[in-house]
């Protein structure tokens, strides 16, 4: 792909959007249907999964449709010792195959189709590799950027447990910290380690937190 991938219209019902992330019932992506020896099945695959899947680059791609398939008739091999995603993915690695995505494939959580939402700057180095973009936070009257990688945001994202605090807030208090960890010259926890080890849960408000795939 030479692009961004595109959503088409969703398939599945999130509940009401509030304006306000909570993944406590569903995940970021979700998957169409696919017809399976003429029997609908709805793949389960996981967010983690799927963003290595877009991430994934292959001389030979398919369509998700014949992939799945192929895995399922195939005997769906290592399913009950690492679940669905990862035995997915593994039959992909063993037969070198990536996955050609169509905008039907995929629903995005309706969070992240604000117009508001945050995006990574193309030409921004640092930002590559990464799904997420984080507004950015005014400290010191400078605006700083954060930057995550994409394991410790699902984490945030699918934490269920902590006291609540405004996601922003807790980004601007730990680049804050930051700095005095540098001024000390003391190590820096990532931003996933500090917040957990604060005891607290982030709160995803609108234009917060936006989601993007690498080109």
């Amino acid at each position: 792909m030479g692009k961004n991938l595109k959503y088409g219209t969703a398939t599945y019902y999130y509940g009401q959007d509030d304006g306000r992330l909570d993944c406590a019932e569903g995940p970021i992506l979700r998957l169409a249907p696919v017809k399976v020896r003429g029997v609908r099945q709805n793949p389960n695959l996981g967010d983690r999964t799927l963003l290595l899947l877009l991430q994934r680059k292959m001389p030979k791609e398919v369509t998700f449709a014949r992939a799945y398939n192929g895995w399922r008739e195939g005997g769906s091999r290592e399913e009950i010792e690492l679940g669905e995603g990862r035995a997915f993915l593994r039959w992909l690695q063993r037969h070198e195959l990536g996955i050609q995505w169509s905008r039907q494939d995929l629903q995005l959580h309706p969070y992240f189709q604000n117009a508001k939402a945050p995006r990574h700057d193309p030409q921004d180095e640092t930002a590559k590799g990464l799904s997420f973009a984080i507004a950015p936070v005014e400290i010191n009257d400078r605006k700083v950027k954060l930057y995550v990688q994409d394991l410790d945001m699902l984490r945030l994202i699918h934490t269920n447990y902590g006291h609540e605090e405004d996601f922003l807030t807790l980004v601007k208090n730990y680049v804050t910290q930051r700095h005095q960890w540098q001024a000390w010259q003391a190590p820096a926890p990532s931003f996933f380690d500090w917040v957990s080890s604060k005891g607290q849960r982030a709160v995803f408000l609108s234009g917060q937190l936006g989601f993007m795939l690498p080109v």
